[in-house]
């Protein structure tokens, strides 16, 4: 006679497997899927009611809802069928056309309590829909203003924002009430503040960020201050405003990625920058616009630079600023970059630079050979019949005693 079985084993006669797996499995798997997406599930079968109302990882997005109503009230139901159980990752996204989370601000904010309160350890913010934000110029949709959701977590770990307005001091306020935040991401926001201070944070990225204006202040150059003493990885994208960048203490880096493209930076404002980075492994330094043949500089009166050896640097990646001034810089960056194994030049159109020719050529007579050892590959990106590219391929044949594998590739945008 057949003996009893359980319904998990039934359940794998029957062809579904995935009933029979741990909970631990199901909620894993239900984790990928939008919330909605998620709730849906309850339908399946008694053993998957209760399921999605306690998946650990939630990802809240508004596509595929018809109005502002129906997903407020989703939410709202969502976060009830929840109750106190921990989170581990919470994902908001106004992603469905016609919402914006500042249409609803202070609802948005107290689901972003909630998920504090549930000892979240990945938070993400992004309050944008790109086909249709600025459609209406005259009545342009507001940044999620989220100054007054005070971010107080003791286990907040990662924080992503995307389309959010931060006013003045709301950074501090951040890393003070955050004191093991380690990865923040902010994309397209609007920040009032221009201090980036904390002992926890080790990778920071921030692109098409708009910081205060000067004038605006009364100030004379805004600067935006990164000073993070445990910073291992840092990317900044495009600064919107008159800003400049300042690195205060970030010994720690590892990996630094930066593009500055406001019409006053300066090639001296370059130099102060690779002054601080001395201890990177893998280090891009991109300047698309023009910033050097206007100003009269030398690397030789550069105290930023003087001295600097970058003991650890591998992988270096520049734009053609570095070949003012007969190529001084990209010449004492080879000479001062003991461990380099790849440089990757990544040339601007010609259009948008000065007359860098000049100095090429008056490297190729004027640079004294030197040693780059353990540099073995070069990778020239240009635009098709750049002429400087000749020039800057015979500084490295003829000045390196060490010549390189040099390797041309097109220009694919700018």
């Amino acid at each position: 006679m057949a003996t009893p079985r359980s319904k998990r084993a039934k359940a794998i006669d029957a062809g579904d497997r995935i009933s029979s797996l741990p909970d631990e499995l199901r909620h894993h798997i239900l984790s990928f899927l939008p919330a909605r997406d998620a709730a849906r599930t309850c339908v399946l079968s008694p053993m998957w009611r209760q399921l999605w109302a306690s998946v650990p990882r939630l990802n809240v997005g508004a596509e595929g809802f018809t109005s502002q109503s129906s997903f407020i009230e989703f939410v709202n139901a969502l976060l009830l069928s929840r109750g106190c159980i921990p989170l581990k990752s919470f994902w908001l996204r106004a992603n469905g056309p016609g919402i914006f989370l500042e249409n609803f601000r202070d609802t948005a904010n107290m689901w972003i309590r909630y998920a504090l309160s549930s000892n979240v350890e990945e938070l993400g913010i992004d309050d944008y829909n790109q086909n249709d934000r600025y459609v209406d110029m005259k009545n342009p949709i507001e940044f999620f203003f989220i100054q007054h959701c005070p971010f107080t977590s003791s286990y907040l770990k990662k924080l992503h924002l995307c389309y959010v307005y931060i006013n003045n001091h709301g950074l501090r306020k951040l890393f003070s009430g955050c004191p093991i935040l380690e990865d923040l991401e902010m994309i397209n926001c609007e920040i009032s503040d221009t201090e980036f201070s904390s002992a926890s944070l080790k990778s920071l990225s921030i692109e098409y960020v708009d910081f205060p204006y000067a004038g605006d202040y009364n100030m004379g150059d805004c600067y935006i201050v990164i000073n993070m003493p445990s910073l291992v990885s840092l990317h900044v994208g495009t600064l919107l405003g008159f800003t400049l960048l300042s690195l205060v203490d970030v010994q720690s880096l590892i990996t630094a990625a930066i593009v500055l493209s406001t019409s006053i930076d300066t090639f001296v404002d370059c130099s102060k920058i690779l002054g601080a980075l001395s201890n990177v492994k893998k280090l891009e330094l991109l300047f698309p616009y023009d910033l050097g043949w206007k100003y009269e500089y030398s690397v030789q009166d550069d105290t930023h630079l003087c001295g600097v050896v970058f003991a650890n640097l591998i992988t270096l990646s520049l734009s053609d600023w570095c070949l003012y001034d007969n190529c001084k810089l990209l010449m004492y960056l080879l000479e001062h970059s003991p461990n380099l194994e790849k440089l990757t030049l990544k040339m601007s159109e010609p259009h948008f630079r000065g007359n860098i020719g000049l100095s090429c050529a008056a490297a190729v007579k004027s640079a004294r050979p030197f040693n780059c050892e353990k540099l073995r590959k070069v990778e020239i990106v240009c635009s098709k019949g750049d002429k400087i590219v000749g020039r800057l391929v015979t500084i490295l044949l003829t000045k390196m005693k060490s010549p390189p594998e040099i390797n041309i590739k097109p220009l694919s945008g700018v």
